[in-house]
């Protein structure tokens, strides 16, 4: 008899203002693999709120397969599919939402925890610069207040809290790299020792994407940069960096595109304003033309779980300059430029260096095909692991 497997596609729709986001792709590409490849072996049934945005391609696949579906509206709704019947597994790539008291007992439940930001990095002094319209000075207030009290111990303390919430909901926790196991294992070392927990990469959700014979979103050099609207990825620093190599005479002809929308605050500081393309949201067939004919990425994130940018832009053979921090050297190996993302000269350093002597294309390449054939592999082994038949 086939296991059956409650699948949530909920936490895949729309968050917030973005109708894309990592969380989501990452859930999209389990369940397309999961029916294509082991509707054989199990019974999926998913369920979303078709109220929402959900993408075309899932209601197809849905009907092609002939797959039984819920329709609920919030997470709590979920209880309703119980008194119908009770399936084996649950899976969620997002489980935060969920309660253990909504599940019956004898059902399997496994997630996905994708990294521990809020615990490793809740707050930095420059979130202030990211904000702009007649809400800034409030949060701006609050800000300073959260730093003012003990550095943020207290939002901490909170977001240590959610998370052990999170751990004991799950009977089996997947996470996306060994840094963020290790995370796990330091702030919760009993969690280790009473859940089960795999390290799998997260899946490579563009492999049938290719732009480099599309005509250019931009002619010319030019550094690409991405989350500029978000203090977690560190562009102010980052651009602070281009724009002192501007004043130095430094990078002619080269221009600096950002994607996400940038603050008027941060954008003011910059003195070389005609060197500078602001773009707010892009389609993903536009940021990865971007990605393929840009001549460096810089990516000085302050905190991945696993970081997709890099590998998006190395697929190219793009010279990368990113952070030394948690996931980045795992996953990009020493076919990349790191550094300090707190030190602007020394980003600056690196993003001088890497405009003058540009990483070896095949060398590039060769670390990105061994984390995708490693995504690939593990592809799989999240889904044995969803059905119960992955090794111990």
């Amino acid at each position: 008899m086939k296991k059956v497997v409650l699948f949530d596609l909920m936490s895949a729709q729309p968050s917030g203002s973005s109708k894309f986001h990592g969380g989501g792709e990452y859930i999209k590409a389990i369940f397309r693999e999961m029916v294509k490849e082991y509707s054989d072996k199990a019974e999926i049934v998913p369920f979303y709120n078709s109220d929402k945005f959900i993408d075309e391609w899932i209601i197809g696949l849905i009907k092609a397969y002939n797959l039984k579906c819920y329709d609920i509206k919030q997470h709590e709704d979920l209880k309703q599919i119980f008194t119908e019947f009770t399936p084996d597994v649950f899976f969620s790539g997002l489980p935060a939402v969920f309660k253990k008291e909504w599940f019956p007992e004898n059902v399997k439940l496994i997630g996905t925890v994708h990294g521990l930001r809020k615990i490793e990095k809740p707050h930095d002094v420059t979130e202030p610069k990211y904000l702009d319209g007649k809400n800034s000075k409030i949060s701006s207030i609050k800000l300073k207040i959260r730093k003012f009290v003990g550095n943020g111990v207290k939002y901490r303390s909170k977001f240590i809290l959610q998370q052990k919430y999170v751990l004991d909901l799950l009977d089996v926790v997947i996470t996306d790299s060994e840094h963020t196991y290790y995370a796990i294992k330091y702030y919760y070392p009993e969690s280790v020792n009473s859940i089960d927990i795999k390290v799998y990469y997260p899946p490579n959700t563009k492999t049938d994407i290719d732009c480099q014979n599309n005509k250019a979103e931009v002619t010319g050099d030019y550094i690409l940069m991405l989350g500029g609207d978000r203090w977690l990825k560190n562009v102010y620093r980052a651009l602070k960096a281009v724009d002192s190599l501007y004043d130095r005479g430094y990078l002619k002809g080269v221009r600096t595109v950002v994607v996400g929308k940038t603050s008027q605050s941060i954008r003011s500081e910059m003195k070389h304003t005609g060197n500078y393309i602001w773009n707010e949201y892009v389609d993903n067939d536009v940021l990865e033309n971007l990605y393929a004919n840009c001549s460096i990425f810089v990516y000085p994130s302050l905190n991945e779980g696993f970081g997709y940018p890099p590998l998006e832009a190395m697929r190219y053979g793009k010279t990368c300059v990113v952070s030394a921090v948690c996931s980045m050297p795992e996953i990009c190996g020493d076919a990349v430029y790191y550094t300090n993302p707190y030190d602007v000269e020394e980003i600056a350093n690196r993003i001088l260096r890497a405009n003058d002597k540009k990483i070896c294309t095949e060398k590039i390449k060769a670390q990105y095909d061994l984390i995708n054939n490693r995504q690939n592999i593990d592809l799989q082994n999240i889904c044995k692991c969803i059905l119960g038949l992955c090794q111990k």
